[in-house]
């Protein structure tokens, strides 16, 4: 196997043109062009992009049918006039209620997660409305989820340093803890504590007045400092009794865990729970157009299908070369059996992925098919990141990248709050059409940018 051998980067300095683009803070490599699961910068060095982008390039870079539907597309016409009836986001949706489980059938389209998270918490109220129920709106999330960076998603999410800023301008809803193995007393089962966790939903809306509670949003896997855990069965089906016994609509978040991920259509199938709103965006469109979708069952259909008009709309809604390119993701994820390859790759990747526990910095793996979470420390003892002056995240993304080797970043890095005691989860998501021979040469990069940056912060086994 070649080694690939970059230069190494920095992050670029607001100069020139640079300085143009408000708060933008790259490493220095300009892309020039992407193919597959690899990127190349202007002079001509190679990247693996082991993250999917932003956990979103499911389908990878320049795939010609996806470039040719949305030519196509826009050939005919790029934008349907709001008055006129719109093929394209029709198709789309009929084609989306076709995969999404049970009775989740319907469909309203928004251009990205933020979007789609601010829609499905607005369908919560108004269904609420349409049903009688004046006073139902709060709607409960988890500490340390995200859900997005619009004012809404911020209300529900639960990262404390993407709030802090606008927390006067925030809805303040009740949060609970996620589920965490590492949290679990000592002699008592995990599922057990984990049904435990979940329980907490329960006591949240007690207090919270279940007259007042509208829905839960969370995403399948955990967030956070258990970034990618994966919980029982009995997590979730707890989670969804509690909603039906209180008429809470349960809002899934599948921005991530959507569309093949993790080795099924969605991230839910695993656990054989349904929502009542099922979020879905990254995957969808592969990156290639801008594209979301907020999924709703029938029973949430019909409160609004009798008169009851959706107060809500964006001027992206239904774009026609969004809606060709979700069209044609959806045909090859199909076509190429990519869900079935993500659940055959993912599980290769996790079993040759637990040889980096070897190092001194890695202390755990999460994930599910073709997401790997690997938690980065400075300590295995004390399961503490790195102080915020040695700038390890910026440190460690440098020689991934003189390695060949593109990682998306977690966001924490130094605004990472100190006292959580826990690591730097490190995003593995490469797109799902990646092969067992690309696995080897992404563990591969990862295994010596890990011993590179262990021999440069001075930490041993």
């Amino acid at each position: 196997m070649t080694l690939t051998e970059n230069p190494r980067p920095t992050i670029r300095e607001p100069e020139g043109i640079w300085n143009r683009a408000f708060s933008y803070h790259p490493f220095t490599p300009v892309l020039e062009r992407a193919e597959g699961i690899y990127l190349y910068d202007e002079d001509g060095n190679r990247y693996i992009d082991a993250s999917g982008g932003p956990m979103a390039v499911n389908l990878g870079h320049g795939d010609p049918r996806i470039v040719e539907a949305m030519t196509k597309q826009a050939e005919k016409f790029a934008y349907c006039h709001p008055i006129m009836s719109n093929r394209p986001r029709a198709e789309l949706c009929e084609r989306i209620s076709q995969k999404a489980p049970g009775s989740l059938n319907t469909t309203f389209l928004a251009s990205g997660g933020s979007e789609a998270v601010e829609t499905a918490i607005k369908v919560a109220r108004e269904y609420h409305l349409n049903r009688g129920n004046l006073e139902k709106y709060i709607v409960i999330s988890r500490y340390e989820s995200y859900h997005g960076m619009s004012l809404g998603a911020l209300s529900v999410a639960g990262v404390a340093g993407n709030r802090n800023a606008y927390t006067p301008m925030l809805t303040d809803w009740p949060h609970i803890k996620q589920h965490s193995e590492r949290e679990t007393p000592p002699r008592m089962d995990p599922k057990d504590y984990a049904v435990q966790c979940a329980q907490e939903l329960e006591e949240a809306i007690y207090y919270a007045g279940e007259q007042y509670v509208a829905a839960f949003i969370a995403t399948p896997l955990a967030q956070g400092r258990d970034y990618g855990l994966v919980p029982p069965p009995e997590y979730w089906q707890a989670i969804r009794e509690i909603c039906d016994r209180y008429n809470v609509l349960l809002i899934i978040d599948e921005v991530i865990t959507g569309w093949g991920r993790t080795g099924k259509w969605f991230g839910m199938e695993h656990y054989d729970v349904e929502a009542d709103v099922m979020v879905t965006a990254k995957g969808i469109g592969s990156c290639y157009a801008p594209l979301a979708a907020v999924t709703v069952s029938d029973e949430v259909n019909d409160a609004f299908a009798d008169g009851g008009h959706f107060t809500h709309g964006y001027t992206y809604s239904g774009h026609a070369v969004a809606c060709a390119v979700g069209l044609e993701v959806i045909d090859i994820i199909e076509k190429d059996g990519l869900v079935e390859h993500s659940a055959a790759v993912g599980a290769y990747m996790h079993e040759q992925g637990k040889a980096l526990l070897d190092h001194p910095t890695i202390t755990d793996i999460r994930g599910q098919g073709m997401l790997m979470v690997p938690e980065l420390v400075s300590n295995k003892e004390t399961l503490e990141f790195f102080s915020p002056e040695i700038n390890a995240e910026e440190r460690f993304q440098s020689i991934a990248l003189k390695n060949g080797l593109a990682l998306y970043s977690s966001l924490w890095g130094p605004r990472r709050p100190q006292n959580l005691n826990r690591g730097l989860p490190m995003f593995i998501a490469p797109a799902m059409i990646t092969t067992k021979e690309q696995v080897d040469e992404i563990l591969d990069a990862l295994d010596r940018s890990l011993t590179e940056f262990e021999s440069e912060l001075g930490v041993s086994g």
